[in-house]
């Protein structure tokens, strides 16, 4: 075909000769466009790839995009990083297939609290069995103003910004040893009856302690006073006859918090140790029980350490 072609192009007359060659040009010319365009477009080729996108507390969802940095992937999806956002990949990393960008969204805001303030406690004095709270403790109030980071809308970080004291702590002042009212002290209950070694029956406040008929004959261990019933007790000479004490934590058959008056001494009762009557040692009792040396006691009311106060 081509030696036919070339035969009709020789046999031409000039006109159709240069015909031939414009058309020849101009084939020439569409080829090579064509051509250049094809190769162009297989040198600018950009594959794409699948990712999954998580933002912030946004469910995760799927994508098909160029393969390209993350920050133009971002960019292509409409996605904007605000200031103190992270992304968990670099964003001038190159995306792969099937990779997961997270997204971190920080968010700060300001709170503002009223708090209390915790007193402190102070302790006067050294030694002794005893203490009083002279002062009671007091919690103040103070306003914060707190500067509150959330990731995801979780909290993060608390930062005091600003704060004021609204009302001061008041202290707690404990003076050790000595009596009075408040006073408390932790010690050995021990029980002692009309009958025990030395006594006499009576008490050294004057009171009828009998083994047999109890105080004063009511037959009972209580001694009524400005008309309440108290337990009678023998307590350390620092402690004024008349004195109501408060008693827990003991090992008697009783309430589990009782009521005692001190209306005698003893011997061995110093300090910490309280005595309780109890009917006779030997004979009738008037409630079970035994000694406890981790008894808490409490001064209610101090009396005036008179004999026979009772009358």
């Amino acid at each position: 075909m081509l030696k036919k072609a070339k035969e009709v192009i020789v046999s031409a007359n000039c006109r159709t000769k240069c015909i031939l060659a414009v058309a020849c040009v101009y084939l020439i010319v569409i080829f090579t466009t064509v051509t250049t365009g094809a190769v162009n477009q297989i040198m600018n080729y950009i594959p794409t790839v699948d990712i999954k996108l998580k933002d912030g507390v946004n469910k995760e969802k799927e994508y098909l995009v160029k393969q390209d940095t993350v920050e133009n992937v971002l960019t292509e999806l409409n996605v904007e990083l605000n200031k103190g956002d992270t992304v968990n990949k670099k964003l001038n990393s190159i995306v792969e297939q099937n990779d997961l960008l997270k997204i971190t969204r920080l968010k700060t805001s300001t709170i503002t609290k009223v708090e209390s303030i915790p007193y402190k406690t102070i302790v006067k004095g050294s030694g002794g069995w005893s203490k009083t709270v002279t002062q009671k403790g007091k919690k103040g109030k103070i306003k914060k103003t707190y500067l509150v980071t959330y990731a995801n809308k979780k909290e993060i970080s608390r930062k005091v910004i600003n704060e004021k004291i609204i009302k001061k702590p008041v202290d707690k002042i404990i003076k050790k040893g000595g009596v009075q009212k408040g006073t408390t002290f932790t010690g050995r209950l021990t029980l002692y009856g009309g009958d025990c070694k030395g006594c006499s029956g009576r008490s050294a406040s004057g009171l009828k302690l009998s083994p047999s008929t109890g105080v004063n004959n009511s037959r009972s261990p209580y001694l009524t006073y400005k008309g309440k019933k108290y337990y009678c007790l023998a307590a350390d000479r620092s402690i004024p006859f008349g004195t109501v004490i408060k008693i827990s934590n003991h090992n008697l058959n009783t309430n589990s918090t009782i009521y005692g008056i001190v209306v005698d001494r003893g011997g061995a009762i110093k300090g910490n140790k309280i005595d309780i009557f109890n009917g006779s040692e030997r004979g009738k009792r008037y409630f079970g029980g035994g000694t406890s040396t981790r008894t808490r006691f409490e001064i209610v009311s101090m009396g005036k350490g008179k004999a026979y106060f009772w009358r």
